[in-house]
Parts: C-alpha cells; structure tokens; sequence
C-alpha cells in the first residue's frame, strides 16, 4: 500500500499550483474574468454580447471539453479582498460551473449555471481550513475571526476558472488518509489480484454478440479492461452488465469524461425504462435536479402496479438445443465416419435398399473402392469364391494349409455334400451323442428317454446311494478308533450292557474293562461310539442294497459312472429334442460310428469357422471353386487383404460395386436416424425457424427482465415502508435500528422534495440517513471524475464501478472512484487519442486510465464492428490499428464505401485552395440538396476555415443551424461519427513542387491515433480529398506520417477495388440474398450464427440457410 500513496503524493504534487495570475487568486477584470451580474439570472438562460475576452474562453472551453471532456468555463459570485503576508488577493468567493454558447446569428453569448455555487476551493487551501459559510455574512465572521481584514465585493464574473483540478486534489487528499485500500484499488497497482466471484444475473437486456458474452462473463470472475474499438458495442456491454447489477439487486456506477458517453448509456437504460433509477450527474447537476430526479423515483414507485414477473428462459433453451445440434452437424464421424455435409453431398436415398448391421465405415469403404475397382480392371471375379476366405486375417500359406487340410477331411468322412450348417448342425449331434457313452462304452439307451420308469429308478438309487455314501465318509473315521473288528452281534450286546445304569454291576465292569484294551476313548464315550458303529454297519447294507439294485436295471454301480450319467440326462433334457430324437432313433453302431467322427467333425467345423466364410451350398462344390480360383487369389493377394469382413459380406449378396455402396451408405443413414431423429430431418429452414425463434424469445425474455427489475426496486421500496408501519415490538433489535434510520432518511427526503429554494446538496443527502433511500431510488450513478470527486462520500460504496472511453481519462481521475466499488470495469480503445493533462508540470509523467489497467487486469477485446455499412470504410483502422481481428457486417446496397479525389492542388500559405473548393462545392451540393448527413475535417485549422469561406453564406449558415453535424480540424476529431465523412487533406507540393511532409498534430506523440480516430468516423461513405499519393512520400521513422503514407497506399488500393460487397467463404451474396450453403460448417456455434443472422436480417439482408 505504501507505493500507492506514494503514487498519489506524487499526483498531488504534480497538479499546477496556482500563481498570482490565476483567477481563482486574483481576478483581473477583462484580463482573466469579465463583469456580467448587469446580465446575470440564476434561473435561466441569460445573454451577454460579443466580447473578446467571451471568445478567448469559448474557444479554450470547447477544447478542453474536446481533448478531455472536462468543462474550464464557470461564474463567480463576490469577491474577497485581502492582505497576507504582504500579498495582496482579490479573490471570487462562490463558483459554479456554467455553459457557454455563441449565437452566430444575433452575435450574443448564452450562458446557462448548471450547478449551485460553492465556496472556491483555492480559498479554503489558501487559508488551510476545512469549510466555510457560503452566507456572505457568516464567511465575514469567519474569516475575521481568523485575523483577516476582509473586503467583500458583490458582483458576478465570467471566466475560465479551472474549478475541477481542486476537487481532484481534495479526493486524493481523502485517499491519503485512508488506513486500507480495498481489494480493486490494491490490484489496479499490481498488489493484489485476487477477487472473489461477483453475482450477476444471467439474463440480458440487449442482444449481446459472443465477444460481448466473453467480456461480460469475465467481469463476474475478475476486475476486467473492456478494449473496444470504434463500432463495436462497448455501451451496449455496459448497459447489459448495469441490468445484471440491478437484476441481482445491486447497484453501479458509471463514470466517463465526456457526457455523451454517459448519455449514450442512460439512452439505452431510458429504452428498457430504467432511466428512473439513475441519476446522470456529469459536471452540470444542480441540487435542485438531483432532489428532483430522486422525487419523480418515488412517485414513479408509487404509481408502478405491483406484478408477478418471471423472465423465461426459451430462449437459452432454444439457442442451447440449436448449439447441439451444431456439434453433431460439425462432428467429423457421425455418420458412417465422416461428417454431415459431406455424407449427405455423397449419399442418395434409394427406398429399396436393403440394411445391413455389419458394414465398414465410408472412410473404409473408399480405400477398399478403389482396391475392389484395380481388381476388376485385372480381371479378378470380386464377387467369386475368394469371398470364402478370411484373407484379412491369415496368410495366403496358412489358407492353402487348412483348405487342403479341409478337403481331405470332407472326402474322408464323405462331408462334400453338405453346407456347413449341416456340418455344424452334425458336429453339434456328434457332441451330443458322446453323452451316451462313458470311456468308450455304450450306456443303456433307455436311461435317457425323458421321465421313463428305468430313468426315474436309476435316479432314485444314484440319489439315495450319493446320501449313503456321504454318510458313510463321516462314519468309517470311527472303526479307526477301534484296535478289533466286531460283529453286529458283539456291538448290541456291548451296548445293552453299557446302557444299564445300576451303580453296582459286575458284567458292566467286565465288558468296560475289555473295551477298554481295544480303544483309547475315555470310557464315558465307549457306548456312543459303538452305536456309531452299528450305524456304520447298517449304511455298508443299504449301499449292497442300492448297487444290487442297480444292477438289476443292468447299469453301472460305481457313483462316478453315475454322475456322468445323470450330467448326460441333465444335458440332453435342455438339448434340442429333435437332434435327440434323432440319436434314440440310431442303431447303436449308427452312434457308435458318430461318435468315432466327433473329433474329427469338430475339426472340420472349426477350420470353416476360423479360415473360411462359405455360404449354404454345399461344402465340396465351394471347395471346388476355391481350388479353381485359388491361383488368381494368391496373385492379387495384398490387395484382397485390405478388404474387411464386412464388405465381403456385402460383396456377397451383390452383382456390383454400386449396389455395395448403395447398402452402405443407406444402412449408415438408417442408423443415424435411429440415434438421432430429428436431426436426421433436419432442413436449413428449420435452422432459420430456430433462430427466428430465440430472436423472437430473446426479446420477451429482455421486457420481461426490464420488468422484473422495476418490480424488485418496487418490492423494497415497499418494504422499507412495510418495515416504518410495524410495532416495534414485533422488530429485532437491528431491525428497530433500521426502521430509525428510514424514518429519518424520509424525513429528509420529502423536506427536500417541499423545497423551492436552497436545496441540500448530493454530498449532504448521501452523507444523510436519506442514504439508503437514494440507494433503493437511485442504484445506478452516471457520473464524471469529477462529479464523483465533488458529491460522492469516499465510504458510499458499488458492486460494479465501470468507466467508459477510459483512454480519455487520467489515471489519478479514476482512483477514487476505484476505491468506492468491489468490481471494476475499465473499457475503451487503447488507439484511440489519450488525455490531454491539464494542470500538470510537464516534467511528470502521466499515464491513461486503460493503458495502466491493461497491464494488470485480464484483457478482454470486443470484436464484432457494427457501424460501419461496408467493411471497407473500417478496413484501414482494422489492418494496421487492431490486426484483421474486427468483424464486420455489410449492409444491403450499401454506398461507395470510400471515393478519392486526387486533385493538383498546390499547399501555399498552409492551405490548399484547389481542394477548399472542391471540398465547399461537395459540401454546399449536399446542402442544398438538405442532406445533413455528413461530417467535414480538415488536417489543419487553416484548411478548415478555408473551406468554410469557399461556402456560399446562404448554406454556410445553413450548417450552422445543425448542431449535430461537426466540422472540426484533424486534431479536434474524437468521439463523433456521421454518415458521410467528408476528409481534406490540404498539404501537398508547395508552389516550388517540395513537399515538407509537417503535417502538425500528426507529426506529434500520438498522431497516428488520430488516423485512426479519422478512418473510423464514417458510417456510410468517406469521401478523401487529396493532392500527393503515396509516392510522394519518403519513408519515415515518424510513427503518424508513416501511418498517413500508409492511408494513403491504402486509398490508392481502394481506386483499384471492386465495389461490391465481399462475403467470406461458405455465403454467397445473390441480390438481396444471402446463402449460406452449409451452416455449422461455416459457423464454430449456434451462437456465432445468430449474431451473423440477426445483424443481417436487421440490415435488410434476407438469408437462406443451407446444412
């Protein structure tokens, strides 16, 4: 922070101090201010006549408010007149700032106050005290009280006092004091670049084209530098981020040099009905309009019908749908492999074509094409027997391998005359009937007919032999516990014993104490164990039992024997039925011989599967075939191998290489519309309809934002005076709190609206609880530096602080406003004209707000140029200013974009007659014509006013009746813009044929600027008047006259130019049509299009869409 303020003692050391010629010190009448209270009304409009002095400070008023927008001329009221420290001071008292106009036709100056005075701020630093009375009488007592011997003066003087340059200095005064410098001014220096996200509402009040969108989105993340070059709609961004500010109820302030700049954007804001909520204070605010302003608010509030507004979104869903669609259209592969366009340029639609899954992709297909097309041309059969092979997978040596492998296998086992379904279909029963054998022998037929008496017995036993089984395997670890073998008879005898339980028993002893040699068990567990015994014994009986059974059926006794064949049962019940029925129906030895094929068969069946793709016929005459052909397959064998699978497949069912390629573009586009039907129908009318739409929608959804916005203000309005009807009793304490503050903000507010006279200043109000009233009444602020400096408390805070035509305003002009706001915009055109700096030593450096921003804050360029009618009439400024990166819009028939006359006029006593009368003559045809649309610049002062005096006096005071018309010299031009601009060069080769090359302001820092600012004033035509070419012009090292050879070399392009209208690649321009032939090919995104579309259209265009 420490470099910052020095910064800023520099700046206050750096503006002029006043020396004893200064007005504001001392005035001299006729000298530095002229005497007119014998002429002066506060109220209105007042006349003075001609006077030198009054012309001396129109003329150095006009071009101060020219160069930097900031007004000199003002009035003083009374004056004071004192000694201190031996010097003397006559110095005026009261100032304000006041407009100054020359009546060419009655010869009276017309001078209006556009603000209430104020005590002059020279005084106050002069004395060294913070304020003063501005009641004549109180500031006598004051200034007495303070030692001062003090005459007082009335009367009212008229000068150019440079008021504004104090008030500069008491804002840095302020800064200086300050303990913390907020975030956005930290960063401005390059301290702190961190800022959190701001809330901005999503919707838009004005059409925004894609750079607009980016610069817009950007503020919401960071402090941003708008460049916006001529044309490009830099106040329609600013107006669109205002509404989002307010849609997100939040407020803004706009600050701008020039009051044209903020008018541009009230304009816009009084388009949507937002012109209530703010207050345009440049210089020229009285109190009295501030109060004013601020009560027609409240009454508008009052009388606004309260309503429900949504703002509908269609049209972001619209656009959103309309973007998607775009990036299917431009995806490279969507159908088949390539994109969109090119497949619907390639395919025809044919009803009878059939569909097949299995296809290569087009890419694919096109290579093959080619391949399949040579093959033909040498005679190859493509749609012959090689179609069999699978030559894309193995090699020529390995297919000959396994078709002689093949065709010894068939004559084998006599497999010729079938087709290799039925091989497969018989490969399939072999493995089926295998399941009636185990290891080589023939089971029982019988047991595998479905539910017959021998299949149910034969499971019954193998079920209730696997139970026995089981069992027994968890029993017979227990004859291991015994060292004997016994009989059943011993076991139940041991067990009756041991189960009697009188406590005295001899034969119980007996039998435990012989047990016991037999076993290590404890012999509490001797009886369980024996009946485990017995139970042992009982299974071993049931299992002799169900294998006699068994073998009774003449089946097999053995369980794994079983297993098997109830597996095969299992399997042959979910078998085809037929192919069982056909193994029942065989002889034994017919499926003992098929079982001896299965190994075989199945060999067979998987050399066709692996190598070969045969068809139905029969196997022995495909084989055949191949044997015949096969000496042709191996001489064109590398390109066979690039077909795929897939196209031989096609290749197969077709007799040519059109009809393939019919299958496969139409089965492409049927899987494309089954993914995606709509886009599948989709014509360029139904684009067209879609953009229609969202322009349409758009405009809905921008009232009904407008709308929704007035309604919010509304809603607080009311609920702040909801808030003064409710009991305090029913308040929290910040509540309460806030309902004080209301109450006394009103009060002040409806005092200041009954006045008549002597109203409270903007200071005053904001300072005043009445702040959070204007807040709610006025949340947006388009204001100048200085207005912001004069009336603006330093803590009265923004969400969004923009400033606009930034390069026209000084850096140390913008800090304070920076200081008031949590978001910063800066926007501008870095190759426009910079400040000019008044009241500066010219020792000190000074830098342009937007240059030094540009250096810290993101970048953002805005590119779509909207004013100029025909691209050339920008197309010097876009070349060599801003690097071919504007686009541009073309009007419908539209006017010869630039005309150059060359005359041979000679430059004598710094003007050009030859071309002042070509110029005047130009100038009084348009006239008389009553054509007021044209502006006129010459490169000199001289030159101007030599066309001016070559204008017949009936016209040329005709002109000076348009106000809006500017004639102006070159260093003058800035910020206007006319239909048909009017260019007199006046220098050339002076009477001796040498040409000097000084062109005056050009030849300064920054001349090459003002071409720019020249070439990108035209809306229609430029008209160029000149006497030297580009020849005539040695090549300079000084930046503006090597720019005006350049305009130059680039008029002399435009003699050799064709008139009409260029369109880029992909738009056609045919009469009043515009056709562009494949949409999403020649636009990135739905959202580039509109913009294209809807400029167009609103530029008389009609436009054909093609996909």
């Amino acid at each position: 922070m420490e470099a910052i303020r020095k910064q800023i003692e520099e700046w206050k050391s750096g503006l002029l101090s006043p020396n004893q010629n200064d007005v504001l010190l001392n005035i001299k009448p006729d000298k530095n201010a002229l005497a007119i209270e014998d002429w002066y009304n506060e109220e209105k409009l007042f006349t003075v006549p001609d006077h030198a002095f009054l012309k001396k400070c129109d003329k150095q008023h006009r071009n101060a408010i020219k160069e930097s927008g900031t007004p000199i001329f003002g009035l003083a009221k009374d004056q004071l007149c004192f000694t201190i420290d031996h010097q003397q001071y006559q110095m005026p008292f009261l100032l304000a700032s006041a407009t100054l106009h020359f009546n060419r036709f009655n010869s009276l100056f017309e001078i209006e106050q556009t603000e209430d005075f104020y005590v002059n701020p020279l005084l106050l630093n002069l004395l060294n005290i913070e304020d003063i009375a501005s009641d004549s009488n109180t500031a006598l007592q004051t200034l007495e009280a303070l030692g001062l011997k003090v005459q007082f003066e009335n009367g009212v003087w008229a000068a150019n006092f440079h008021p504004h340059r104090f008030v500069i200095q008491k804002e840095l005064d302020a800064l200086s004091d300050l303990l913390h410098f907020n975030n956005a001014l930290r960063s401005l220096f390059g301290e702190q670049n961190e800022s959190a996200d701001i809330s901005l509402s999503d919707s838009y009040l004005f059409p925004a084209d894609a750079s607009q969108q980016l610069a817009i989105e950007t503020v919401k993340k960071e402090n941003t530098v708008v460049q916006g070059p001529p044309g490009t709609g830099k106040s329609q961004v600013i107006a669109n981020l205002i509404g989002k500010v307010l849609g997100k109820e939040k407020n803004a302030l706009i600050v701008a040099e020039k009051s044209v700049a903020l008018q541009v954007i009230y304009d816009l804001l009084k388009q949507k009905d937002l012109h209530h909520f703010c207050v345009l204070y440049h210089h020229e605010l009285k109190a009295k309009q501030f109060v004013t302003s601020l009560k027609n608010t409240w009454k508008t509030l009052e009388s606004i019908p309260k309503q429900n507004v949504s703002v509908n979104v269609k049209h972001e869903l619209l656009l959103s749908g309309l973007d998607l669609k775009f990036k299917r259209l431009q995806q490279k592969d969507l159908i088949g492999g390539i994109s969109f366009n090119e497949f619907k340029t390639e395919f025809k639609a044919l009803q009878s074509v059939k569909y097949v899954e299995q296809k290569p992709t087009i890419p694919k297909w096109k290579k093959e094409l080619e391949s399949l097309k040579q093959l033909e041309v040498n005679g190859f059969p493509i749609y012959g027997s090689w179609l069999y092979l699978k030559t894309e997978q193995f090699t020529i040596a390995d297919i000959q391998k396994s078709l002689q492998k093949l065709r010894e296998k068939c004559n084998q086992f006599d497999l010729e005359k079938y087709s290799p379904k039925q091989i497969e279909q018989r490969s399939k029963l072999s493995l089926l009937n295998s399941l009636f054998f185990h290891d080589d022998n023939a089971l029982p037929i019988s047991i595998f007919e479905a539910n017959s008496k021998t299949q149910k017995k034969l499971l019954k036993h193998y079920h209730l032999l696997k139970t026995l089984l089981e069992k027994k395997e968890v029993l017979v670890a227990e004859e291991k516990l015994w060292k004997k073998q016994f009989s059943l008879t011993e076991l139940q005898e041991y067990i009756e014993v041991l189960s009697n339980k009188s406590r005295f028993n001899f034969k119980s002893w007996r039998v435990k104490n012989k047990l016991s040699k037999y076993t290590h068990l404890d012999i509490g567990d001797t009886k369980n164990a024996l009946e485990n015994l017995v139970e042992l014994t009982d299974i071993k009986r049931k299992i002799i039992t169900q294998k006699e059974g068994l073998r009774k059926l003449d089946l097999p006794d053995e369980l794994p024997v079983l297993e098997h064949i109830v597996y095969a049962i299992k399997r042959i019940n979910s078998a085809d039925q037929n192919a069982v029925q056909q193994l029942f129906e065989f002889t034994e030895k017919e499926r003992l011989t098929l079982k001896s094929q299965n190994q075989d068969l199945n060999e067979v069946q998987q050399l066709i599967r692996y190598y070969f793709q045969f068809d139905d016929a029969p196997i022995g005459k495909q084989i055949g075939e191949l044997n015949e052909e096969l000496p042709l397959i191996i001489e064109n064998n590398t390109r066979l191998k690039q077909i795929s699978i897939a196209t031989k497949n096609i290749l197969s069912s077709v007799s040519t290489l059109a009809e393939a390629e019919h299958i496969i573009y139409n089965s492409h586009w049927k899987d494309f519309k089954g993914q995606f039907p709509d886009l599948g129908e989709t014509t360029g009318k139904d684009i067209q309809v879609t953009l229609n739409s969202i322009i349409e929608a758009e405009s809905l959804a921008s009232d009904e934002f407008s709308n929704s916005i007035t309604q919010r203000i509304k809603q607080g309005f009311e609920e702040y005076h909801q808030l003064l009807q409710t009991p305090a009793s029913k308040l929290k304490p910040e509540q309460k709190e806030l309902k004080k503050t209301l109450r006394k903000g009103k009060s002040i507010l409806v005092k200041a609206f009954d006045k008549k006279r002597v109203f409270p200043s903007v200071r005053e109000l904001l300072e005043s609880e009445a702040r959070l009233w204007i807040q709610l009444l006025h949340p947006v602020f388009l204001c100048s530096p200085y207005s912001v400096a004069k009336s603006l408390p330093l803590d009265f805070s923004f969400d969004l602080n923009i400033f606009d035509e930034a390069s026209q305003i000084p850096l140390n002009h913008i800090v304070g406003a920076v200081q008031r706001s949590k978001r910063v915009v800066i926007s501008g055109d870095q190759q426009q004209m910079a400040p000019q700096f008044y009241f500066q030593k010219k020792t000190q450096h000074q830098m342009e707000a937007l240059h030094h921003a540009s250096f810290y804050w993101k970048n953002v360029m805005l590119t779509h140029h909207y004013r100029s009618k025909h691209p050339r009439l920008i197309e010097f400024s876009n070349r060599y200013f801003y690097e071919n990166k504007l686009r541009t819009f073309p009007t419908l028939n539209p006017e010869i974009p630039i005309e150059v006359i060359t005359t041979k006029g000679v430059f004598t006593e710094r003007k050009n007659e030859e071309e002042a009368e070509i110029t005047a003559k130009i100038i009084t045809t348009k006239i008389q014509n009553n054509t007021f649309d044209f502006g006129l610049v010459a490169f000199s002062q001289t030159q101007l006013q030599a066309i001016l005096d070559k204008i017949p006096a009936k016209e040329r005071d005709q002109l000076t009746q348009h106000d809006f018309i500017f004639v102006q010299s070159l260093e003058n031009v800035q910020g206007d813009q006319c239909e048909h601009l009017i260019i007199s060069l006046g220098y050339g080769k002076n009477e001796n044929g040498d040409f000097h090359m000084r062109f005056g302001p050009l030849n300064k820092e920054q001349g090459h600027r003002r071409l720019n600012v020249l070439m990108s004033r035209a809306v229609s035509k430029t008209t160029f008047i000149r006497s030297v070419e580009a020849k005539d012009f040695a090549i300079s090292d000084n930046e503006g006259v090597e720019s005006l050879r350049k305009l130059m070399l680039f008029l002399e392009e435009e003699e050799r130019t064709l008139k009409n209208t260029h369109f880029p690649e992909g738009i056609r321009n045919n009469g009043d049509m515009l056709e562009i032939k494949n949409v999403s090919n020649k636009f990135k995104d739905a959202k580039t299009a509109l913009d294209f579309y809807r400029t167009m259209i609103d530029r008389d265009w009609k436009v054909e869409i093609g996909i």
